[in-house]
């Protein structure tokens, strides 16, 4: 048996919010209470233990990534990532550098991140543009968003089939290559992954590493291991070979985190096929860490690149006629979730703009209506960037799970205000609605490339939900505080420190339904916390970023890991 002594523990236990001490028996906490409470039940039912003096340091419950894309970036490690700038020439001259580092002969595809859309305009980049800089071989630079990206000439036409149609593999409907005025493929498109760039690996006889690996997913684990999580959502897995990887790790006593891996719906007409694959998959993976009981969708895009269903017309439609799209009909999102609700198995569902999550919300009641009392999935939607007050409302009657991704909070995107208009595009973001009670609200980090892992601690999406102050860690400026004095929420929308801790541990654990094991302090749950070098509950606000953790335990095993951040 394990004690830990003179802490000052926030147990997330409404019945014993603070304690002083635990006792770790195995993969169990066996005490929770004052000093000398536990001692006393250590030497009880113990006789010899091991004392670990905390040292007055606060200690909150292990954390919980709510949505998380391991598998992804850990593919990504081939692709280049650039130095920030918004400005066009020196981009290109990035772009240049990078191209002749890396010659064809040791990068046949040259993948390049990122651009930012507003760097072009209305008018946004041409293929001509980067065959000028990369002429030797097939290229494409992603944006911003991680929805978008620009090809090259080469590229695109390895990608085209033999109707001329240009196609890139992807878990996201509604890809779109654009064209101009006279028809031409302009080298712009969205909704595509570098990793599904099929047509160009044939094309070259080569393709990088795109199977998740234990060494080539170790660097976003640390990371993870380090800033106290010991619960992930993978939010959306579609090679059965990544799976595989997760299971084996956990097998060997290598993965340190409940691992809720979400099977990727491509369209709702693929419901029987992901469902099947599913059912395999559980039988095939699943273990006392890793579960597989959620099926992924992609309702919609980026507001950025316009694919996403909006209520009202957009900012820059001169005709004031186009909403947008969305992935689904209503007919057949209520179909799928009724199926989904026979099988048993929760949907998880990426929500971008208001119209998409109308739509969405329309068809969880529809479905609620047909199964009736038998209705007992949980359905989660993620983002929901854009949120009419009168939808908000409708989580909880309908008993829905808002996952949202604070970090996003404190960011200005110029691209979004053309498709919203100012005065929407400031009313974006704002989750005032989602702190009513009995409102399931979670909160994630979202990262989909390397570069991201210093947005990834979740400390971080808990100082911005309490400020709306982005402070400029990683590729985000920080926020223009002589604009927004008092940051981009308005003070209704502002969490409590409790409610972000909140988020973080009980309510994720609950939409996983992992709340028997982990999410609080209790005993008889798995040993589970976070030791912390700051008193996050009197530390200033704007420094909770900074929080540096000093431990972390998973199933009272002490798995800390130098941080990685900063090797």
């Amino acid at each position: 048996m394990k004690v830990l002594i003179n802490g000052k523990i926030y147990t997330e236990d409404t019945r014993k919010p603070w304690a002083q001490a635990v006792a770790i028996e195995g993969k169990n906490f066996a005490a929770v209470g004052t000093n000398e409470e536990v001692i006393q039940y250590a030497k009880f039912n113990a006789g010899e233990y091991e004392t670990v003096d905390l040292g007055g340091k606060t200690v909150l419950p292990g954390l919980i990534d709510g949505h998380n894309h391991p598998s992804l970036i850990s593919k990504s490690s081939w692709v280049i990532y650039g130095p920030d700038t918004t400005d066009k020439e020196e981009l290109f001259e990035n772009i240049r550098k990078a191209a002749k580092k890396h010659p064809k002969e040791e990068m046949p595809y040259f993948v390049y991140h990122m651009y930012y859309a507003e760097t072009f305009g209305d008018k946004g980049p041409r293929k001509e543009d980067l065959d000028a800089l990369v002429p030797d071989r097939p290229a494409r630079v992603n944006d911003d968003s991680g929805h978008g990206c620009l090809y090259n000439s080469m590229a695109l036409e390895m990608l085209k089939d033999e109707n001329g149609v240009p196609h890139s593999v992807t878990p996201i409907s509604g890809q779109t290559f654009f064209k101009d005025e006279n028809g031409e493929y302009t080298g712009v498109a969205f909704q595509t992954f570098q990793t599904g760039d099929e047509g160009v690996f044939n094309a070259l006889n080569w393709r990088p590493a795109l199977t998740m690996t234990e060494e080539n997913s170790a660097h976003i684990f640390n990371v993870l291991r380090h800033y106290g999580d010991i619960g992930v959502m993978e939010a959306a897995v579609k090679k059965e070979e990544d799976v595989a990887c997760i299971s084996r790790m956990d097998r060997e006593g290598k993965l340190y985190f409940y691992y809720d891996v979400t099977v990727l719906l491509d369209s709702c007409d693929d419901i029987e096929e992901t469902i099947a694959t599913a059912r395999r998959w559980q039988e095939k993976y699943e273990t006392d860490h890793v579960r597989i009981r959620t099926v992924k969708f992609f309702g919609d895009g980026s507001i950025e690149a316009g694919d996403v269903l909006s209520l009202v017309p957009f900012a820059n439609d001169p005709e004031g006629k186009n909403c947008g799209s969305c992935n689904f009909t209503f007919e057949e999102m209520r179909d799928t979730l009724v199926r989904l609700n026979k099988e048993r198995l929760d949907f998880h569902m990426h929500c971008i703009c208001d119209g998409t999550l109308r739509r969405m919300l329309d068809a969880v009641e529809a479905a609620q209506n047909i199964c009736g009392d038998d209705w007992c999935i949980k359905v989660t939607l993620a983002h929901l960037e854009s949120v009419h007050p009168d939808d908000a409302k409708r989580f909880k009657t309908l008993g829905v799970c808002a996952d949202l991704t604070p970090h996003w909070l404190g960011e200005i995107l110029p691209a979004k205000v053309l498709y919203l208009g100012e005065e929407r595009n400031a009313q974006s973001y704002d989750f005032t609605q989602f702190l009513q009670d009995d409102i399931c609200y979670g909160f994630s980090s979202d990262p989909s490339t390397p570069p991201e892992d210093v947005r990834m601690p979740l400390f971080l999406g808990m100082e911005i939900a309490m400020t709306g102050i982005e402070p400029g860690i990683g590729f985000a400026l920080p926020l223009d505080l002589e604009k927004y004095p008092n940051g981009r929420l308005p003070e209704s929308g502002k969490f409590t420190l409790e409610q972000c801790i909140h988020a973080a541990t009980w309510n994720n654990a609950e939409r996983m339904r992992i709340l028997d094991k982990v999410g609080s302090i209790e005993v008889g749950k798995r040993a589970c916390l976070v030791v912390l070098d700051k008193d996050i509950f009197t530390i200033p606000v704007n420094e909770i970023h900074t929080i540096d953790p000093v431990c972390t335990y998973f199933d009272g095993q002490e798995c800390h890991f130098p941080d990685p951040l900063k090797e």
